[in-house]
Parts: structure tokens; C-alpha cells; sequence
């Protein structure tokens, strides 16, 4: 059974003596045609119940028609013939654990239940008539479709109560996360933020300063701040209207202020109006802080949320900013990826050098790690000696440029131990790039898959998953 779905309870245990009472209620001979019906049309079950799905525009966002034509329409149709033509007593609970695991997974890929319940009864509409197509209407098709419907009706029942159950822990930790990241050190993000503003806007200058024609100026949502507010500030600041502010002003620099820029360098070049063009975006880069500075203002001081020893996220966040990554990477395009990071032979470390000097390692690490992202980039403490981290808008090889940046620093890292001795640690890095599938437990496992084979490969090694690309040192 899935590790994240939901312990039996009354619920289950109830479900189990129900579904005992319509096997052991249903004749044979029901059970035979309902077998015979179900093993003939699994394949247009399964196709009716998508079609329905697809049907909804906010379904299509998360389910495409490859993944359903590669994995998905095989996933349903074995469904089907599970519900419908398993008539052993004994295998009862391994299909209530099967409709918890469905509920789990669709609660981690966010498909709306009443979807799910739409097809469930298209389904049961379809699985009816065909039965009444294989001859005359007569008790012994009526059981069948009766003991169809009751099956799937069970089956549904279990996956709509762990969908709850799934939907509403999500809704704590992400309430959570609001909650640590809206009580962070304040003054440390506010100041952060304010070097990334500071730091476009020199760059701007400059460009404009040079003003030849080939000069690019870069967009301010593509810097540091611009990844920030993108990915982390909605986070933070949920529904305050200095967001939408703020949002507007980096669009007018980036949409309006900088085309004309552009415009002004390639046909004149005119000082006056390059000035006066400045004298904008300046004034807009005002607004910006000022607004962010209003934001943070709002916060407190409570460190609430992190790694006691490394100071990190909580992986318990993860589901929560993996899940708003993989919605923003369905409406920008812009695809991201996760970086598993683990300290090599970490545990000779312990043994030798004792725990304190082993947790030294991790924090110094977390360091690392933390300093060759960005600010619109994550990152937790995944486990023991794990670390994981998000990078957002980066392509798979982008994303391997990352990883090899955090392994050659730690590599290049001498620790300072408590005593003044010095210790050198190598990391194996893993990196999943994103692929389109919408249950972020996935992404997750691929991460851990792919970290697997990089310990084959001995230490201080990254490999790229090998769905993309791959690669090592």
C-alpha cells in the first residue's frame, strides 16, 4: 500500500464487508457475464471514462492525451478488470488498498473528484448497457449490472474519501508553508531582495550607458528578484494587493519602459530621451521597492518551519511547492527541476570525527547548497544526509550546469571542524529534470531512482535522468 495513503479505519472496514456481501451475494452466473462484459469492453471503459475527463478544460491542463495513450488507458482498463471480474473473498483487501492508493493519487495530481465521479458514471452507464446487449433483459443481467454498479460505486466511494483525506492535508501543510514563510527573517529576505533590485539596476545603467545598437537590456523578471517574485513571493505574501503591484510595475518595465529603450537606442540614440527613459524605469524600480519593502513590513520574526541543524526548508513543504511548480510550469511553459544532493560516505564521517563534526558537515553543506541557487530557487533537507533542491525556470542542462556548480564547490570546500581541523567531503548529485506528469510523487521517486545509479558510479558523480539526458563528471 502507498506509504502516504490512510491507515484502515471504520470507513474501509465497512467497505470490506459490503463488497464481501455483493461477492457472495452475486450468482454465478451474474458473476460470469459481468466478467465476460468487462474483459470484452475494458478497453472502451476505459477510453469513455477519459473522453470524459477531457471534456473539462481545467482536466486537460493536467491529463494530456500522450499520457493517457502511454500509460494512463492501461492503468484504467486494469482497474476495471480488477473491480469487475475479481470474485475471491480473500482479495478484498488488496482492493481497498488499491482504491486508497487511486485516492492518493489523484488528491497529489489535483484532478477535480467530481471529474472523477463523472466518468465513474459514464462507466457504470456503459457497463450496463453492455450487458443488456448480450441478450434479453432477465434477473441474471439485471444482477450483473446491479452488482456492477455496486462495485464500482464501492470502489469510487473509497477513492473520493482518500481524496479528501489527501486534499486536506495538503491544505494544512500549505497553510503551513504560509505560515513559516510568512514569518521568516524578515530583514535578512528584505535586504536580499533589495541587493537583486539594486544589482539589475545597475545593470541597466550600464546598458544604457553603452546604448550601441546590439545592446540587450535583460527583463528585471528574468533576474534574481524577477525568479523571487515569481516563485517564492506568491508563497509569502498570499492575496495582499502590494503583490499585484508590484507584478504590474515589473511588467510595465519589462513590456513597455525597456522595448522603448530599445527602440529609442537602435533608431536615434538621442541622450535626452535615453535620459528620460532612465528617469522612468528608475522611478518604476522605486515603486518596486517600496512596495516590497510595505510587503515585508507585514511580516514578523518567528523562525518557524526549518531543519533544526541545517536551518533549511521542512521537507513536509515539499508536496506543497512541488505541487504550485508543476501548476506554474502547466500555464508559463517554463519547465524546472529537482536536484537530489547526498554528502558521500557521510556515515565514516560520524564514526570518525563524532556526530558533532558529522552535523558541522551538514550545515556547512546546506551552505553550499543554498549559495549556488538562486533566489527563486528551493531547497530542504530530504533525509539524513540528503539534501533536495527545486530550480525553477532551467532547462535539463541548465539544470546539470547547477548540479556541477554545487559539486565542484563542495568539493573545492575545506570544513572547519570544532577542533581547527579541516574536512573534505565530495556530494553525488541526482538530477530529475520535470516531465510533465502531474503527480509530484513521481518527480520525487525519479530523484531518488536516478541517485540510486549515481552511487553506482562511485562518489563526487552527478547523473542527469536518463528520460532527458545524462551525464557525470
Amino acid at each position: 500500500m502507498d506509504k502516504h495513503a490512510q491507515p484502515p479505519n471504520a470507513q474501509s472496514v465497512s467497505v470490506h464487508a459490503q463488497w464481501l456481501d455483493l461477492m457472495t451475494q452475486t450468482s454465478s452466473e451474474a458473476k460470469a457475464i459481468l466478467s465476460t462484459v468487462a474483459t470484452r469492453n475494458a478497453k472502451r471503459f476505459a477510453e469513455i471514462f477519459f473522453e470524459t475527463l477531457l471534456s473539462d478544460p481545467k482536466a486537460r491542463g493536467v491529463i494530456t492525451q500522450e499520457m493517457i495513450d502511454q500509460r494512463l488507458q492501461a492503468t484504467m482498463e486494469s482497474w476495471i478488470l480488477r473491480i469487475l471480474t475479481t470474485w475471491d473473498p480473500s482479495k478484498i483487501e488488496d482492493l481497498v488498498a488499491q482504491q486508497h492508493q487511486l485516492g492518493v493519487m489523484h488528491g497529489r495530481m489535483a484532478i477535480r473528484i467530481e471529474l472523477v465521479l463523472q466518468g465513474a458514471r459514464m462507466i457504470k452507464r456503459s457497463v450496463s448497457q453492455a450487458i443488456m446487449n448480450t441478450g434479453p433483459a432477465d434477473l441474471l443481467r439485471i444482477d450483473a449490472a446491479a452488482t456492477a454498479t455496486g462495485l464500482i460505486d464501492l470502489a469510487v466511494e473509497i477513492i473520493s474519501t482518500q481524496y479528501a483525506n489527501e486534499q486536506d492535508q495538503a491544505n494544512k501543510t500549505g497553510e503551513s508553508y504560509r505560515t513559516f514563510a510568512s514569518t521568516m527573517n524578515a530583514t535578512l529576505e528584505r535586504e536580499r531582495q533589495h541587493s537583486a533590485l539594486l544589482e539589475w539596476e545597475n545593470q541597466f545603467l550600464k546598458s544604457m550607458m553603452v546604448a550601441r545598437p546590439e545592446t540587450r537590456i535583460a527583463p528585471l523578471s528574468q533576474s534574481s528578484f524577477g525568479l523571487w517574485l515569481r516563485h517564492k513571493a506568491p508563497t509569502i505574501f498570499t492575496s495582499m494587493p502590494e503583490m499585484i503591484k508590484v507584478i504590474s510595475s515589473v511588467d510595465r518595465i519589462d513590456r513597455q519602459l525597456i522595448p522603448q529603450c530599445h527602440s529609442e537606442i537602435v533608431a536615434h540614440g538621442d541622450q535626452v530621451e535615453l535620459r528620460r527613459l532612465s528617469s522612468l524605469v528608475i522611478n518604476e524600480l522605486k515603486e518596486v521597492s517600496y512596495l516590497t519593502d510595505s510587503l515585508f513590513e507585514s511580516l514578523g520574526g518567528m523562525e518557524s518551519g526549518r531543519d533544526a541543524l541545517t536551518q533549511l526548508l521542512n521537507r513536509r513543504f515539499l508536496p506543497t511547492i512541488l505541487t504550485r511548480e508543476i501548476n506554474l510550469t502547466r500555464l508559463s511553459r517554463k519547465p524546472f527541476a529537482t536536484l537530489l544532493i547526498d554528502i558521500d560516505d557521510f556515515m565514516s564521517i560520524n564514526e570518525k570525527l563524532g556526530r558533532d563534526a558529522g552535523d558541522r558537515v551538514l550545515q556547512r553543506m546546506a551552505s553550499i547548497v543554498t549559495n549556488c541557487l538562486r533566489s527563486g530557487d528551493f531547497v530542504f533537507r530530504h533525509g539524513g544526509t540528503a539534501f533536495m533542491a527545486i530550480v525553477v525556470e532551467v532547462t535539463p542542462d541548465q539544470a546539470m550546469k547547477i548540479a556541477e556548480k554545487i559539486r565542484q564547490a563542495a568539493r573545492n570546500e575545506a570544513i572547519i571542524l570544532a577542533d581547527l581541523k579541516q574536512q573534505k567531503v565530495t556530494v553525488s548529485i541526482a538530477v530529475a529534470p520535470f516531465d510533465g506528469h502531474p503527480d509530484y510523487q513521481r518527480l520525487i521517486d525519479r530523484a531518488e531512482h536516478v541517485l540510486g545509479k549515481v552511487h553506482e558510479l562511485g562518489p563526487d558523480q552527478c547523473l542527469l535522468d536518463a528520460g532527458s539526458h545524462t551525464g557525470s563528471n
